[in-house]
């Protein structure tokens, strides 16, 4: 850009309605080949999320009222800088920097840079897919289904959802500091009175398929040939024949078209099962072992795959997945699943389409 730094001055301090703010930087320099005079205003941040994000917009909105059209480029540097953190800063065309991996994007009159780099660290991928794991991945599953069923405007207490989610308050107070970090939920009150609800559910939806997706390869899986007769076919038969048998629930392409019909016909079915029990369930509901033309796949869970099994007003024996390990089990790619995902995330699930497909 051919800039030249003129002089630099720390702690640049600045009236805001009556707040006392304060730019970490105030850098006075020149651009380019025309040595143009320009003032840029710097915040400089270890990590930033979406939370801080919207934090420093304000401050840099401040700052322009400010000035009152004064011209000066507003610039966050950071060590690291969140996905959703770097999409709001674009939008509000903020020019930042990243550290960790050279990122940047700056934008000033007819100049525009726009270097977009992997960091060589995965710090935010590490530390998103610890939230669906173990206890946190209930407090997950808990925190949609509440939305699901109470709507956006449900706020729900800590201690009420440490009871839906099975977990511990501790649990759930350090998952939803990471919620409000990437601006998922919305926080009221303080101390015994804090209550959360969920404010970007496909945004938390989407994070949780990123990671389930990669453990589908990894579950265990058995195949299975059922002769099931009749007009419900392989899924009534298996319902029927499951009845007397506990701790299962059926996921889905079959389960899901149960729940929202989309495809004409579905003639195979996934059970979540609990571990250790495959091959001792179908010697009972003699199944036979099937490497190829299987129609029952018996998938071995616990946890957060097994919480708000849903049941269906037309089959009083049903135990189905919740809504959401439904959705998410269709995401395996198989045969019109995407499909049917795409459909079930619509009907059922009453969000818009996946980012990034």
């Amino acid at each position: 850009m051919g800039l030249r730094v003129v002089d630099c001055k720390e702690e640049k301090p600045f009236d805001a309605e009556g707040r006392r703010l304060g730019l970490d930087f105030l850098v006075h320099a020149t651009l380019g080949p025309d040595k143009k005079a320009a003032a840029l205003g710097i915040e400089v941040k270890h990590s930033v999320y979406p939370r801080d994000a919207r934090m420093l917009l304000e401050k840099f909105v401040a700052r322009a009222k400010y000035l009152a059209g004064a011209d000066e480029v507003p610039i966050l540097v950071a060590s690291f800088l969140s996905s959703g953190a770097q999409e709001l800063l674009r939008d509000a065309h903020i020019n930042f920097y990243e550290e960790s991996s050279g990122t940047l994007y700056f934008r000033y009159g007819l100049r525009h840079i726009d270097i977009q780099r992997e960091r060589k660290e995965p710090v935010e991928k590490r530390r998103i897919r610890s939230l669906f794991t173990g206890a946190r991945e209930q407090v997950v599953h808990a925190l949609l289904e509440h939305w699901r069923r109470e709507g956006e405007e449900a706020w729900v207490s800590g201690a009420d959802l440490a009871a839906m989610a099975g977990t511990s308050p501790f649990t759930v107070s350090t998952t939803m500091q990471e919620f409000e970090r990437e601006a998922w939920v919305d926080v009221t009150g303080s101390g015994p009175s804090l209550r959360r609800r969920l404010i970007r559910p496909e945004q938390l939806l989407d994070a949780w398929a990123q990671v389930w997706k990669t453990r589908l390869p990894q579950e265990r899986r058995t195949r299975w040939y059922a002769y099931a007769s009749g007009p419900g076919g392989i899924v009534d038969h298996l319902l029927e024949r499951l009845a007397e048998f506990d701790g299962w629930l059926m996921t889905g392409a079959a389960a899901a078209n149960t729940v929202t019909p989309h495809l004409t016909a579905v003639d195979r079915v996934t059970i979540i099962v609990p571990t250790g029990v495959s091959e001792q369930w179908a010697a009972d509901l003699k199944l036979e072992p099937a490497e190829k033309g299987w129609n029952v796949t018996f998938i071995e869970r616990a946890g957060a795959s097994l919480m708000f099994g849903d049941a269906h007003p037309e089959r009083w024996n049903a135990h189905f997945a919740s809504r959401f390990v439904m959705y998410l089990d269709l995401l395996d790619g198989v045969g019109r699943n995407k499909e049917l995902a795409a459909e079930f995330r619509s009907r059922a699930l009453k969000l818009g389409e996946m980012a990034n497909g």
